[in-house]
């Protein structure tokens, strides 16, 4: 019985992970599909003592193995993210970070510590105040370009860099601000950077689809250059968007990277991050040869550091 009731969840992330529903509550429910995983494990558990036990034992057997193939579906979901792709590194290497401010409330010092060690910065849900007090003359120093900060139109995204920023642009269609630009990184050719942060299930209305699909949209359009997409995605890598970029030939650094799982919301409660949520995404004429979770004082994001590289 125990197990049955452990199948119930765990067959919905399933169908959840098959079906890949973009409408609100279909996404925020899919949120939860690598959850599936150890209920099925525990459920496989569960039914192997059960058969030991049982005297009927063909319906049991039956239904275990059922639950080992589902188990193994689940399992090849997930393996691939703790393999490393062993991408060749061709040309210098430049770090992005990407963090979400939480409404302007991450704490600026920590920050300007943390993105001493990146080239180009991606933040998410900035506001002026928040702004305001980032900007130091010792960060302006550090980061001399910068898209959606003070003196522009109001965005709740902002990139500063080290390298010249250019053909800056918000993504038409968003109910979010997302930025997409140029990056000269010095030693290799220019590369394309998506500075993103698409609407969560909880922004109803059937943003977090629309949102998304301009993103992705976004993605098909320039992928002509080396591409990079970093920020607060709101979309775990089972997610239909996260998906449909993967199939696009995108990939994040936590798969390039093997790092496996790296959940990075909610990172300001008393348990454990329990979403990966926050992504750094490549196409294939880049690698990331690093990646790092930072927490932050005041968000309830951790932030990921990233360390990229061409690989033509």
């Amino acid at each position: 019985m125990a197990a049955l009731l452990l199948l119930v969840p765990a067959v919905g992330t399933t169908l959840l992970r098959v079906g890949a529903p973009t409408d609100d509550l279909g996404a925020l429910l899919a949120s939860f599909v690598p959850y599936g995983l150890p209920l099925y494990l525990l459920a496989l558990l569960l039914l192997v003592v059960a058969l030991v036990l049982s005297r009927r034992r063909a319906p049991v057997a039956l239904l275990t193995v059922l639950v080992a193939a589902l188990t193994a579906l689940h399992v090849s979901w997930v393996a691939p993210f703790f393999v490393p792709d062993d991408r060749p590194v061709v040309g210098p290497s430049f770090t992005v970070l990407a963090q979400n401010v939480y409404l302007g409330r991450a704490d600026t010092e920590r920050l300007g510590e943390v993105a001493s060690g990146a080239d180009v910065v991606v933040l998410s849900e900035t506001d002026r105040g928040f702004l305001e007090r980032l900007q130091t003359p010792g960060w302006d120093a550090r980061f001399p370009y910068a898209v959606g900060a003070l003196g522009g139109p109001p965005s709740d995204t902002t990139i500063f860099s080290r390298y010249p920023l250019t053909d800056a642009e918000p993504l038409p269609g968003s109910l979010a601000t997302q930025w997409v630009m140029t990056v000269d990184v010095p030693g290799r050719s220019p590369l394309r950077l998506l500075g993103v942060h698409p609407c969560n299930p909880y922004c109803a209305g059937g943003a977090f689809a629309g949102d998304h699909a301009a993103l992705e949209t976004a993605v098909r359009d320039n992928l002509s250059m080396p591409l990079v997409v970093a920020g607060d995605l709101n979309a775990i890598d089972d997610h239909a968007p996260l998906q449909r970029l993967r199939a696009d030939g995108m990939r994040s650094a936590a798969d390039l990277v093997g790092a496996g799982w790296v959940p990075t919301w909610p990172a300001d409660r008393a348990f454990p991050p329990l979403l990966p949520i926050d992504h750094v995404l490549v196409d294939d004429r880049l690698t990331a040869t690093s990646l790092e979770t930072v927490r932050m004082p005041g968000s309830d994001h951790l932030g990921l550091l990233a360390t990229l590289a061409g690989t033509s």
